[in-house]
């Protein structure tokens, strides 16, 4: 949300995203301050499984370590079936509910196996809400999954992730995160970390208070562009589908088709951005023109 009588201004890594992804959807929901009209399954199901993650690593520090059996307990009868659920809508055609909540178990069981039982660091936050100022007049704040301090001392920042995830450097999330450490914190020096559920597979990298200074006039620039924007603009994509405005904006689903091809097979299934052809590894592909945004490859 922005406040113009005062001049300061309040935004996030989510909210910005959202303004790269499309401007109009920003002004519904950041500035209008508009309900969406649905949330995905896909959102559900994410924070299902964040919310059994963070029981497991509280009952952890409260000394009580909680069997497989007790945390799918919980994902399911606690997170998964604690209300909203009817109004959630499933886009993907195919697809069931309890397709997602097996998929979720899926991630859990995972998290179950090779996470949590190696992990010996000591818990410091849980969904740890935070705000700083970047400049005069630009509050900046966020939501960190967990930090914690490693045996070797280095404080980690970590990041649980259901859907698509991306390196902890290939965008501003975790860096940013960081920017929010080094102010309450002397380190000079923390590790980011993506807990990537869905490939099964665990990214950190070390980050730099130096570093933190580019991340923070990054931060800035992208939100001069917002603030300084008259027209909200729509972004017709695929992506419209998931949207909870796609009923008030004019640019809904079926225009997002036509503009992005999809119809004639030639669009981005994901975005609805230009595939083009590629050479990889393994040969030739089509990938879409919006990487690293989007991360959509098929075979030629």
């Amino acid at each position: 949300m922005m406040t113009q009588n005062n001049r300061v201004y309040n935004f996030s890594f989510s909210g910005i995203s959202t303004f790269k992804s499309c401007p109009r959807a920003y002004k519904y929901r950041y500035i209008e301050e508009i309900p969406e009209a649905f949330n995905t399954i896909e959102a559900h199901m994410g924070s299902s499984v964040h919310a059994a993650i963070e029981w497991a690593y509280t009952q952890r520090q409260e000394n009580c370590d909680p069997g497989t059996t007790e945390i799918l307990d919980q994902y399911k009868q606690v997170f998964w079936n604690s209300g909203g659920l009817e109004k959630t809508r499933i886009v993907k055609t195919g697809f069931t509910t309890d397709d997602y909540f097996q998929q979720g178990k899926t991630f859990i069981l995972f998290f179950l196996n090779s996470l949590f039982p190696q992990d010996i660091s000591t818990t410091l936050y849980l969904e740890h809400k935070f705000e700083i100022y970047l400049a005069d007049g630009i509050k900046y704040r966020g939501v960190i999954d967990r930090i914690a301090r490693e045996e070797s001392g280095f404080l980690r920042i970590i990041d649980y992730k259901t859907g698509r995830a991306v390196s902890p450097l290939e965008n501003f999330q975790l860096p940013s995160y960081a920017l929010y450490v080094f102010e309450n914190n002397i380190d000079n020096e923390v590790r980011l970390c993506i807990e990537d559920l869905r490939e099964q597979r665990s990214m950190a990298v070390s980050f730099s208070r130096g570093e933190a200074r580019q991340v923070r006039a990054g931060l800035i620039k992208d939100i001069g562009q917002i603030v300084e924007t008259a027209e909200f603009k729509t972004n017709p994509s695929i992506l419209c589908r998931w949207c909870g405005y796609n009923h008030i904006c004019e640019s809904a689903y079926q225009s997002a088709k036509e503009s992005s091809g999809e119809d004639r097979g030639v669009g981005c299934p994901m975005c609805g951005g230009e595939l083009v052809q590629r050479n990889g590894k393994y040969g030739p592909f089509m990938g879409c023109s919006r990487f690293p945004q989007c991360r959509f490859t098929r075979p030629c």
